[in-house]
């Protein structure tokens, strides 16, 4: 996240400055006509060739072809770059299209050419950064993939329909964990009766409340999810010989801050009903 706002504020210093040289001198009251069409027609092919790299990216699940073996750390990576150069497209034709139609009216109040064409698009890259700490693009990519990867490894579609898609990772785990994604794994997590089960692309495993000796709710400190209240449930399992392993689950494959938000409150309560054996709970998925 705060690689990309940087590559976004150097980018729009850059446009600045070139809109600043190559803009309209100060006695100019207002950018040309042939200027602010270049301005929209450049902006609109930004905006289509954005939107265009989004829907390839979400239906080649970022170019993964092959899900017959492990492939997360692979897609992250990708995502990683994509996370970039599609808002990025997106955030600058928008800019371009704006600044196109809005420069007449910025040099009319008393702005320098340059800055009337470059203020909206470093607006537009702005704004954008604070639409995706809600809306979560990405969603629909982890659903593809999580679905793909577990129908490749056997999983079967009613019990991947009858889990919840989650992601895990380590609560301990330091900065340089954060580098794109944070989570470890995807895959789902079911509730049966007698365990928790959670099948991933990497890992696999299958709890009983005794091997599940804490659960507890934390916000992550280093996440924006915290701007929006999300806490995550932190299984802590004692596994053979007494060592202690903590999963943080996460909500995968969501379209919003407010559904992710929702989807870790319904999961923290199953597991803690689970846990406690106070109430029914989901269907099994595979032992």
């Amino acid at each position: 996240m705060w690689l990309l706002l940087t590559v976004v504020i150097l980018v729009s210093v850059v446009i600045g400055l070139w809109c600043a040289r190559g803009g309209a001198p100060a006695e100019e009251s207002s950018p040309s006509l042939l200027r602010a069409v270049i301005l929209i027609i450049l902006g609109g092919m930004s905006v289509v060739a954005g939107a265009g790299a989004y829907v390839v990216v979400v239906f080649t699940t970022c170019f993964t072809f092959n899900f017959s073996r492990p492939v997360w750390s692979d897609l992250k990576a990708k995502l990683f770059v994509a996370n970039i150069f599609v808002p990025v497209l997106l955030a600058i034709g928008a800019g371009l299209a704006a600044s196109g139609i809005l420069s007449p009216i910025l040099t009319g109040v008393g702005l320098d050419g340059g800055l009337a064409v470059g203020l909206p698009i470093m607006a537009a890259i702005v704004g954008l950064q604070f639409i995706q700490l809600w809306v979560l693009i990405w969603g629909p990519v982890e659903k593809r993939f999580i679905t793909k990867r577990l129908l490749a490894q056997g999983i079967r579609p009613e019990q991947i329909a009858s889990g919840i898609l989650a992601g895990i990772s380590n609560p301990a785990s330091g900065f340089a964990k954060r580098f794109g994604m944070i989570e470890e794994d995807v895959g789902v997590l079911w509730v049966s009766p007698d365990r928790l089960v959670f099948w991933g692309d990497v890992e696999q495993f299958s709890l009983t409340r005794e091997e599940v000796v804490q659960i507890e709710r934390k916000a992550d400190k280093g996440s924006t999810t915290m701007l929006w209240g999300l806490q995550h449930t932190i299984l802590h399992v004692r596994g053979a010989g007494g060592a202690e392993r903590q999963f943080r689950l996460h909500a995968e494959g969501l379209w919003t801050m407010g559904q992710k938000r929702r989807v870790m409150a319904r999961l923290a309560e199953l597991v803690e009903n689970w846990k406690s054996n106070a109430a029914p709970v989901a269907a099994a998925g595979p032992q």
